[in-house]
């Protein structure tokens, strides 16, 4: 029998910890995704893990790695991508010339933290919240803001989250450890107690080395914005790659790639200029199609667009001014163990947002703006359905997630969101959760998310209510007279309401859902162009005795069909 992944050990040196957490992580992942690895393969990474934890020299390059005793070009591979990108010299290591023999080069380089380490993400955290005028920040603060960030692939503080006894996960790698480094190498200064913390002279340079290398912000520092600490991207894939260019932000129709679980990218406002660059962990190239980016300045010619919905705009009211942005909580949702208006209270405390409980005929969260002279509310673009592991799987087993998304998708608003909270690793079919949140993206057009809680549910709710009024305050002004109108409260409860009658039309297409390669994008086109299946099959008819045509006939009216599905509904209906 192959082994398992090692169990989690002791790293002699802290500096070396991310890197066999990451070694360790690259394992799992390896071998969730292709099923079993080889007896050899598990022994070589096995070795190489315990190998890079007893390791007595700092390992912060690829050169650094290949030089630990079991580690050979397959894992300098596997590898490769986790280290700054002015590391991968994967040429061999060349010898010394005469004149140097019996001498080691020694080598001097700065210390910069791994991409997408904790110790990466507590650094550019710091420097951000420096730019915004806060210099000094307390540890729960900087974990708090570091993990919101999105910038590491670990968690930063202490996990929460208990996994079920017996389960493989039950030591979650927690990254504050790497503080030891960043105080060591003179990148952060640490004083008083309770401990504060804030970047010296050489971690500024060091952040903003990171930045640049990273395309994440401008090294000069970002620009001045709103006072909100937190900004999240809700945007249409959550990659683990970092940002660059220019930001989608809201209103993109991306698709992207990934293995297991998206997960949340937050950044601080100075990035929301910054564009994604879509990536895959499956190592293939993500298919995207660019919509027009936004601007921190507003938005004009064909980028209006792209603009979500907008409440009405009264003569040249400011958003702020004239609306209050609230969060609707569903009635029926079990949030955690608690009282749900305990639950609003503590994300209106926490967040300082106006939070309310009412019944929503779909969806779990949404938010509304309130006219504060007036009292109008209109339903904000956006609307979360929000599910733990245990209760995905049951919606896929009794099919009552094809027909949620499919509700969702009728309900009038725009971005789509599909929270997934707890860890799928810890359950049975676990890799049914990850498929399902593959195909919830990318073929469906959902920004999945997830949570490693409740708690870190309750946060995500704040983050997200912040950048939304973040988004409206900055385009209100711009769009309000050129986007589509918010629905009213009223108007969004009756066209959910309507959405309940079930026609034929609706039945034909969780039939065609049945059918393999037939997503609920492609079921709603083809019930568009041919409401029930006999005006399909009348269609059909029309070509009979072509069997090429009427297998490529949806195909070529709907570019949400593929040829796959156009050919198994065509053999459904009529061969």
């Amino acid at each position: 029998m192959a082994p398992s992944v090692p169990k989690k050990g002791k790293v002699h040196l802290p500096e070396n910890e991310e890197v066999a957490a990451v070694l360790r992580e690259k394992h799992r992942s390896m071998k969730d995704q292709l099923g079993e690895l080889t007896e050899h393969q598990n022994r070589t990474l096995s070795t190489a893990y315990r190998n890079v934890c007893s390791a007595k020299d700092p390992i912060r390059t690829l050169d650094d790695l290949r030089r630990i005793k079991g580690v050979g070009e397959w894992v300098i591979h596997i590898m490769k991508d986790s280290f700054p990108e002015s590391s991968l010299d994967l040429s061999s290591p060349k010898s010394n010339t005469s004149g140097e023999k019996g001498k080691k080069r020694k080598q001097t380089k700065p210390y910069v933290p791994q991409k997408n380490s904790a110790a990466y993400a507590i650094v550019i955290t710091l420097y951000r919240e420096m730019i915004k005028g806060k210099d000094v920040m307390l540890k729960k603060e900087l974990i708090d803001a570091a993990e919101a960030s999105g910038l590491s692939q670990f968690a930063i503080g202490a996990n929460n989250y208990k996994a079920q006894p017996g389960s493989s996960q039950k030591d979650f790698y927690t990254g504050w450890s790497c503080m030891k480094t960043l105080l060591s190498n003179e990148v952060v200064h640490k004083w008083s107690n309770p401990a504060k913390y804030k970047l010296t002279d050489k971690g500024k340079e060091t952040a903003r080395d990171c930045l640049a290398r990273s395309g994440l912000d401008d090294p000069a520092g970002p620009p001045k914005t709103t006072s909100h600490s937190e900004k999240v991207i809700l945007s249409d894939s959550d990659s683990d790659e970092p940002y660059k260019g220019n930001n989608p932000l809201i209103g993109s129709e991306h698709s992207t790639q990934r293995s297991g679980l998206p997960k949340l990218k937050a950044l601080s406002p100075s990035s929301l200029n910054a564009n994604k660059e879509r990536t895959t962990n499956f190592g293939k190239p993500a298919s995207s199609c660019s919509n027009s980016p936004f601007s921190s300045q507003g938005v004009s010619g064909q980028q209006l667009d792209s603009l979500l919905a907008m409440p009405l705009r009264r003569s040249d009211e400011n958003f702020l001014e004239a609306y209050e942005v609230v969060l609707i909580l569903d009635d029926r949702e079990k949030l955690g163990p608690h009282d749900k208006r305990k639950v609003a209270a503590n994300i209106s405390s926490q967040f300082r947002l106006s939070v309310e409980i009412r019944h929503l005929p779909v969806g779990d969260c949404i938010w509304i703006a309130r006219h504060r002279g007036f009292g109008t509310e209109y339903v904000l673009d956006f609307i979360i359905e929000r599910k733990n592991v245990e209760d995905l799987i049951g919606s896929i087993r009794d099919n009552r997630y094809s027909d949620q998304k499919l509700r969702l998708k009728k309900c009038g608003l725009r971005k789509l969101i599909y929270l997934v909270e707890g860890d799928p690793n810890t359950v049975d079919a676990s890799e049914s959760i990850k498929t399902a949140c593959f195909t919830t993206e990318i073929l469906d057009g959902f920004d999945v998310q997830r949570t490693i809680g409740y708690s870190d549910t309750e946060r995500r709710f704040g983050y997200l209510t912040r950048s939304i009024i973040d988004y409206y305050s900055t385009n209100f002004s711009t769009g309000a007279d050129a986007s589509r109108l918010c629905l009213t409260y009223e108007e969004f409860v009756k066209r959910c309401s309507e959405n309940e009658r079930v026609t034929l039309s609706d039945i034909f297409a969780c039939q065609l859902m049945q059918v393999p390669q037939v997503t609920e994008e492609a079921a709603l086109a083809v019930t568009n162009l041919y409401p029930t299946l006999h005006s399909l099959a009348q269609a059909y008819s029309m070509l009979d005795g072509n069997t090429r045509a009427q297998e490529e006939m949806l195909k070529n009216k709907s570019s949400m069909v593929n040829a796959g599905a156009s050919r198994n509904i065509f053999q459904l209906v009529w061969a």
